[in-house]
């Protein structure tokens, strides 16, 4: 390998790390998204979804949901979110608005997990065990549209925006838009504040 060559790799990866960190920022967003999901007056939406609810095996007083498919498990918590498939494991830690690779046989557990049990690996690899929760990230959120249409989660990033200790991402139809995005264009994909403005032009 060339010295240009391993120049321009470093670049790729310092831009996808820079990329992840957006993202999960983003994903912190959409957990409070989820949580108004399951109390609306409509019903639970993740039950209907097609996720079962199960008792904690962590937090007491929380509950664990679970979305069994053929190529992936999700599974979310209020704390933390999970996917497991064939070719890795991701975890999101919502204290620390990150994504890991999640590395035991088990599953992460609110409240159980150890700090040796996670670790960010490489921008590369963690991209690729991450991309079937971001999948079901597009495809849940373009579910809840169909359902509500885009004025209710636009209600909830009102409510979002509201909580002043919080920092709002993006809209819920640009999050979207660049979380798609980012699955298809992967180190070519532009950060949030660029993508706001080529999508306003």
């Amino acid at each position: 390998m060339t010295a240009t060559e391993l120049s321009r790799m470093n670049l790729d990866q310092k831009a996808l790390k820079l990329l992840l960190k957006d993202c999960a920022e983003g994903f912190y967003q959409q957990m409070y998204f989820l949580g108004k999901d399951v109390t609306v007056k409509e019903g639970n939406q993740l039950l209907q979804y097609g996720f079962s609810k199960s008792s904690s095996k962590g937090l007491k007083g929380t509950s664990c949901y679970t979305l069994t498919e053929t190529e992936r498990i999700v599974e979310l918590y209020g704390s933390c979110a999970s996917c497991y498939t064939d070719s890795g494991n991701v975890a999101f830690l919502r204290t620390r608005r990150r994504f890991y690779h999640w590395l035991p046989e088990h599953r992460c557990v609110a409240g159980q997990w150890k700090p040796e049990e996670v670790a960010p690996r490489t921008p590369e690899s963690l991209f690729q065990v991450l991309s079937p929760l971001l999948q079901w990230w597009v495809e849940y959120e373009t579910w809840i549209q169909n359902r509500f249409g885009a004025e209710y989660r636009e209600q909830c990033y009102k409510e979002w925006r509201s909580i002043k200790t919080q920092k709002s991402w993006l809209p819920p139809e640009d999050a979207v838009q660049w979380v798609s995005s980012f699955l298809n264009q992967e180190r070519d994909h532009v950060r949030p504040k660029s993508f706001l403005a080529q999508r306003s032009l």
